[in-house]
């Protein structure tokens, strides 16, 4: 192989410089603007271009067959008179440089047998194809195995496209054993009846879901009697938007009275937030250091139907306070508590974080930022191994029309469409908060 650099003003030049020299079947390895000449001269002179490119040499084998004596016209039939052309130059090189680049081994691969008209032979062809669909094969295997053994033989237990729901449920982060459940659920559902479609296998898969969904309801049952609801998370989980968009729907669309308390003294913003949303829709606001004031306060808001309690976190002070409230309050109102997390959290982390909660009373989980994601199993996967029921979740900052009771129907299409579809049930609450207050309502949170 012969490899060789070009220096040209346009690449036309460079390429009519290679076949020149190298011949029409040279190949170009690379190029590159350069500037010739010393530090100096680089200054005023124009980039050139730096092309470099190789040729595949003659083989040794190919001049002997050109120097030899041919054979006689009479000795040699009509159909291989004409000898076979020459391996392809492209094709020999790219032989060579794949050789090259190969780390030398003692164990390295052979060459191909060539036959005398310079071709691999059809055997070798056979051999290394065989090596392929072999390679290929052990790359399936590979794949497999990386997949849970409950999903390896789902198709083998479940049926058709009854198994391509259940597969698909995985993908959503639902585990393959209740995946698996589920599946053998829809099979009897459908056992039986004509050839369903696809579309109506999904139906009967959002029907089997929704039969395992819990949820809590609303806040607010109509019942009349006073409920204290708090809202505790991570750290930028949502709860104070969601604190927001509760107090704005139960205040402006159910007409309730509403209080709001906050222990988060820790970020004055989100103080400030909640203050001014009290403001805007003219509530009741405290903040407060202990479950003690708190308890205090409550007394004196005796009047409200709905008051809204926000923890700064989920931290062993949180679920303290939560527990010294709940013992305060056990003769007087209902206390629920919502685990506020978002639904792009991962399922561990959800574990982990309701393993710290999971001591408190009447728990529920609120989940928030669902247009962040396209996998709702982490939402299905925690209320089903816990028990504890669903209560909202929203989607977006809009106050309060990105904010959604739970239903068992809303989040089976969910897992079955794989995306969030945002409801317009609700018009937008901009014009009634900037007739209250035109400076508080342009400031919206940022925090969801």
């Amino acid at each position: 192989m012969k490899v060789k650099t070009f220096h040209a003003l346009t690449m036309q030049d460079a390429i009519r410089a290679i076949k020149d020299e190298l011949g029409p079947d040279a190949i170009i390895l690379s190029s590159k603007e350069v500037q010739e000449g010393g530090r100096l001269l680089r200054l005023f002179n124009k980039p050139v271009l730096e092309v470099m490119a190789a040729a595949e040499e003659p083989h040794p084998e190919a001049v002997h067959r050109t120097v030899s004596a041919p054979p006689k016209a009479a000795d040699v039939p009509p159909s291989a008179a004409a000898p076979d052309p020459p391996l392809a130059p492209v094709s020999a090189f790219q032989e060579t440089l794949a050789s090259l680049l190969k780390p030398s081994s003692a164990a390295a691969e052979a060459p191909a047998p060539r036959s005398t008209g310079g071709r691999p032979t059809a055997g070798w062809k056979a051999q290394r194809l065989g090596r392929l669909r072999t390679e290929l094969h052990d790359l399936c295997n590979l794949l497999g195995a990386s997949l849970p053994p409950e999903a390896q033989s789902l198709g083998g237990r479940l049926s058709g496209d009854v198994a391509t729901c259940c597969r698909s449920l995985i993908a959503q982060g639902i585990r393959p054993s209740t995946a698996e459940s589920l599946g053998r659920e829809l099979h009897a559902l459908v056992d039986g009846r004509p050839t369903l479609s696809r579309e109506a296998v999904q139906e009967g898969m959002r029907t089997v879901l929704a039969r395992r969904i819990r949820v809590s309801g609303p806040l607010l049952a109509g019942t009349g009697d006073r409920t204290v609801t708090l809202l505790l998370g991570p750290s930028g989980s949502g709860k104070t938007t969601a604190v927001t968009k509760l107090a704005a729907h139960y205040r402006l669309e159910e007409k309730k009275s509403v209080a709001l308390v906050t222990f988060d003294t820790y970020r004055q913003a989100s103080v400030e937030q909640l203050r001014m949303y009290a403001n805007v829709l003219g509530v009741p606001f405290a903040s407060a250091l202990s479950a003690r004031q708190v308890y205090e306060g409550l007394k004196r808001q005796s009047q409200a139907e709905l008051v809204l309690i926000d923890l700064p976190g989920a931290g062993p002070e949180e679920v303290a306070a939560a527990q010294e409230l709940h013992q305060l309050l056990k003769d007087d109102a209902a206390l629920d508590v919502h685990l506020v997390v978002p639904a792009s959290m991962r399922e561990q982390d959800l574990f982990r974080i309701y393993d710290r909660v999971s001591t408190l009373p009447l728990l529920r989980l609120f989940f928030t930022k669902l247009d962040e994601t396209a996998s709702f199993g982490g939402l299905f996967e925690l209320m089903h191994q816990t028990g504890a029921p669903l209560s909202y979740w929203s989607a977006g900052q809009r106050v309060p029309e990105d904010l959604e009771i739970a239903t068992p129907e809303r989040l089976a299409s969910f897992l079955t469409a794989q995306h969030y579809q945002i409801p317009q049930s609700h018009e937008p609450l901009a014009p009634a908060l900037t007739r209250m207050n035109p400076v508080a309502a342009a400031t919206a949170p940022n925090e969801r």
